[in-house]
């Protein structure tokens, strides 16, 4: 139940963050459902468009990883603040009650810890290019990064963001149930659509090839 009021002097914040949430799990999604659903869609894919799925799984997920790295930067960059989940628990410091920044703080520490091989992502290969990782040239080699890790992160970010909404708002979003009505299902779907009707024409075309054959004298 709603217990306070946010200051509306952070709602803008707030409402920025959320949004910008919403769209990095919408992200997500359609990366899961062209990406991750099953060995038979991956082998369609291989087989309609195998170069420009391969392009755009590499930008859907590098894109996903810098989503996450800017929402999980700390408040304050040298002098500019960030828009991030540290900038507004350091403006809810103040106001918050005890319990809920001090659960917050902890949330945070965790999603960083989870995050950090994203960040080294960002830092040495999408946002910037150091020189010996691009080369191949150091034993430093970038960590690996699984679809568990980025849910894991993911779902941090939501429990951080729905207990302020929860607190102040007596409201929770289902990040992670964000519904399209054109997303990458319905484009797998055409896909198969195709294929199969390329596989028919193809039969077709065999049948005729052998029947012109066949009907040929001697």
């Amino acid at each position: 139940m709603s217990t306070g009021v946010l200051p509306q002097e952070l709602l803008p914040l707030y409402d920025s963050l959320n949004h910008e949430l919403i769209w990095v799990h919408a992200k997500w999604q359609v990366y899961r459902q062209i990406f991750a659903s099953s060995q038979e869609d991956f082998d369609l894919l291989n087989r309609s468009a195998p170069f420009f799925f391969r392009v755009l799984q590499q930008t859907l997920f590098e894109d996903v990883l810098v989503s996450i790295c800017r929402l999980t930067d700390p408040a304050h960059t040298g002098e500019k603040q960030n828009r991030s989940l540290a900038q507004l628990l350091e403006r809810l410091e103040p106001v918050a009650p005890a319990p809920l920044f001090a659960d917050l703080s902890a949330g945070l520490v965790e999603i960083g810890r989870g995050s950090a091989a994203f960040r080294e992502w960002r830092n040495r290969r999408i946002a910037h290019s150091d020189l010996s990782t691009a080369l191949q040239v150091t034993e430093d080699v970038l960590p690996g990064i699984s679809r568990a890790d980025i849910e894991t992160v993911l779902s941090g970010m939501r429990d951080f963001m729905n207990a302020v909404s929860a607190l102040y708002f007596d409201s929770e979003t289902a990040y992670d149930h964000f519904i399209a009505v054109s997303g990458g299902d319905v484009l797998l779907r055409m896909l198969h659509k195709a294929d199969e009707s390329a596989r028919e024409e193809r039969e077709r075309y065999e049948l005729e090839l052998r029947n012109s054959m066949g009907g040929k004298s001697a």
